[in-house]
């Protein structure tokens, strides 16, 4: 029988991970250097170092790939970097400045840390993204109810397409007054950029984010056009270096909703994909959570540059409302809620002479940890670790790159040790203290203000550097359960190979709850959102048959900014059901902001609806590595481990490989794999199961 392949591809700020699933359940990893100057590289070298394992050329390895879903930093890093297309805005004439403006301080400390944000003093408001030069205003005008009260001036609307143009516009973004009530301004701006000129790109408001508030919807249009050619050439660069080596199916992008689309709906929906990373690892955990019985499931994922925590209750993902994208970038797209903070691998320690800190900055991939031995200096996270003995500088990455223990000593000795008066180990002791403190308070403000109790979670740590912080961090919060998976030191790229194909449309369209239009609108706006997404799986070449449709609305109570999401089981309500709607939002807002908080005498309003149509991917039972043969028991190694209330440590080293499924071992010890390591402070138990997850009880 023919073996048949999924592939997921995550790249990250330091290694390019891939991840393997076959038609029998196995799993197979590998992961490269990431390479930023050209993605695609770094994809390359972890196919060949994936196909050299299993025996096969990469040629065979694709050939065989029946999905190859890739999640990756490209339009994230354009947006940081600012290298995105130069865009040409029209707006409603008189509302040129809706970006300068940017609704006072959520465009000036919108999406910066707390400590930043609260400094008005040193905090500038960014650049907008389109310089006052590059946008025009229109005469046209639709009211709030969706009616023209001015119409469009197409005379005006060819000359500033045409003035844009030869200003060097390589990409349109147009954002109307309104338009998500009322698009026919909007779409025949696109006629006549069509006609004007064919080649450039078009982003239209009402299209790309059809929600209420004039800021959000603007810069998620702008930000949509800035991205949209680069995302697009990457893609389609990408496809096409497969292609020449054997893949015959197309790539599947990853989106911050956790899902996946294929290159046809790259360029109208390149925003959905920026910050889209992290968000595979959650995947990854819901479909393994569920395997193992666990509900309620904090995932916490720690790589070379950043530490990243999500929340799943019961198969349901926390979502962001609008998430920041940058400084002064929000957006109205589904996105996953995923809180990061700089805290990873190859987070720098500094201090100024009275403080450790550590992070956000980070060594990166080039030149690395000072370990590395690759020209980095600066003390990091993972030489604090190999100076404490967590890390054996000559099994890492299973040995294929050796570290070098002398330059983290001195990196350390000089920029913290000497500055704060303690001795080289102490002040690596102090780092590792610090960094899992910061973890650890990340995940206790996560969980607590959405209203929920860590204590009551299974912690789901993984990516490379998570290991060796995790037991940690879970004892400090009185985590009772920790699961290191298998597939840890890849899972983000786990994630992307399990990703369903879904497409979701969201609008605006108030109506108060107990209103006499609000099961029409609803019902009328379920049906256009639910065409809208499946006509986006038609374009993609899915049956609509295979589809699975999806629901939902955001309400508020009248008078407030902030709305709640709620599920709906179907695309139509009746009057009957308005009861339900409004005990369910009772019940959530309750979780959310404390008991007896709702207030029943308030009327409540519907802002805005959704529909998402997704086609579920095929996800293979995953096989027991040690089904029918178990490993030979192998004698743990010894070494010592330094602590700082502890001192030295002697610890128990097992190698991953060696272990015997189903029988517990205790802390002191560390688990070592090619690609990860596993600290088990003293008072620590774990057990390995049969499909090579690690689960550990953290004790006090």
């Amino acid at each position: 029988m023919q073996v048949r392949r999924t592939l997921g591809v995550d790249t990250g700020g330091t290694f390019t991970d891939l991840v393997e699933i076959d038609s029998q359940g196995r799993l197979r990893f590998d992961k490269a250097f990431s390479t930023p100057a050209a993605p695609e590289q770094g994809i390359l070298n972890a196919l060949a170092a994936l196909a050299q394992s299993a025996g096969i050329d990469v040629e065979t390895l694709l050939a065989q790939t029946e999905r190859f879903a890739h999640g990756t930093t490209v339009s994230t890093n354009a947006l940081i970097q600012r290298r995105g297309a130069r865009v040409g805005l029209i707006a409603t004439a008189g509302f040129e400045d809706t970006l300068i403006i940017a609704r006072g301080p959520v465009g000036r400390a919108g999406g910066l840390p707390q400590s930043k944000a609260m400094d008005f003093l040193h905090t500038e408001p960014p650049p907008p993204l389109v310089p006052k030069t590059m946008v025009r205003g229109v005469t046209e005008r639709v009211v709030a109810e969706g009616t023209v009260l001015v119409a469009l001036n197409e005379i005006e609307a060819r000359a500033a397409i045409m003035d844009l143009v030869a200003a060097g516009a390589e990409s349109l973004a147009v954002c109307l007054l309104w338009s998500f009530r009322n698009p026919i301004h909007e779409r025949r701006m696109r006629e006549i950029a069509a006609a004007v000129a064919p080649k450039l790109p078009i982003s239209l408001s009402c299209e790309i984010a059809p929600r209420m508030g004039e800021f959000e919807r603007t810069v998620t249009t702008v930000v949509n056009a800035f991205i949209g050619p680069v995302t697009e050439r990457y893609i389609g660069s990408l496809q096409s270096e497969l292609a020449k080596r054997g893949l015959t199916r197309p790539v599947q992008v990853m989106k911050s909703s956790g899902s996946v689309m294929l290159p046809e709906a790259v360029a109208h929906q390149a925003v959905a994909v920026v910050n889209s990373g992290p968000i595979g690892g959650l995947v990854a955990a819901r479909h393994i959570g569920a395997a193992l019985g666990y509900g309620k499931i904090i995932t916490a994922d720690m790589g070379g540059t950043s530490f990243d925590v999500g929340l799943i209750v019961d198969g349901v993902f926390e979502e962001e409302a609008s998430p920041f994208l940058d400084q002064g970038l929000p957006v109205h797209v589904p996105t996953v809620k995923v809180v990061t903070i700089g805290a990873g691998g190859g987070s720098i320690a500094w201090s100024d002479g009275y403080r450790l800190q550590v992070g956000p900055q980070s060594a990166g991939a080039e030149p690395g940890p000072a370990c590395y031995g690759r020209g980095g200096a600066e003390p990091t996270v993972a030489d604090a670790l190999v100076v404490l003995g967590i890390i054996d500088p000559t099994t890492f990455f299973g040995g294929r790159y050796r570290l070098d223990p002398q330059k983290a000593h001195d990196a350390i000795a000089t920029r913290i040790a000497a500055l704060l008066g303690l001795d080289p180990l102490n002040a690596a002791a102090g780092i590792y203290e610090v960094v899992t403190a910061k973890m650890a308070d990340l995940i206790r403000k996560v969980t607590v203000e959405s209203g929920h109790d860590p204590r009551e979670f299974c912690l789901l740590s993984y990516g490379g550097a998570g290991g060796a912080h995790c037991v940690d961090f879970a004892a400090q919060l009185g985590i009772r359960r920790v699961i290191v998976p298998y597939a840890a030191p890849v899972f983000s790229a786990l994630g992307v190979a399990l990703s369903d194909i879904a497409y979701r449309h969201v609008r605006s369209a108030p109506a108060l709850l107990e209103g006499p239009t609000a099961v029409a609108t609803a019902n009328a706006v379920f049906a256009e959102l639910s065409e809208r997404a499946q006509a986006d799986m038609r374009a993609s070449g899915i049956d609509p048959g295979v589809v699975t449709m999806r629901y939902g609305f955001e309400m508020r109570y009248v008078g407030q900014m902030n709305e709640i999401p709620l599920a709906w089981p179907s695309g139509r309500i009746a009057a009957a059901d308005l009861v339900a709607m409004r005990t369910a939002f009772e019940t959530l807002y309750q979780q959310r902001y404390g008991a007896g908080t709702f207030r029943r005498e308030t009327p409540l309003e519907i802002i805005s609806f959704r529909a998402e149509a997704v086609a579920e991917t095929a996800k293979p039972r995953f096989s027991a590595l040690f089904e029918g043969k178990r490993p030979v028991a192998a004698p743990p190694r010894q070494r010592k481990v330094y602590m700082r209330k502890s001192g030295w440590i002697d610890t128990a080293v097992y190698a991953y490989d060696a272990l015997m499924p189903e029988r517990p071992f205790h802390g002191p010890a560390i688990v070592e794999r090619e690609s990860t390591t596993v600290w088990l402070p003293p008072g620590a138990r774990a057990t390995l199961d049969v499909y090579g997850n690690l689960a550990i009880e953290p004790g006090q």
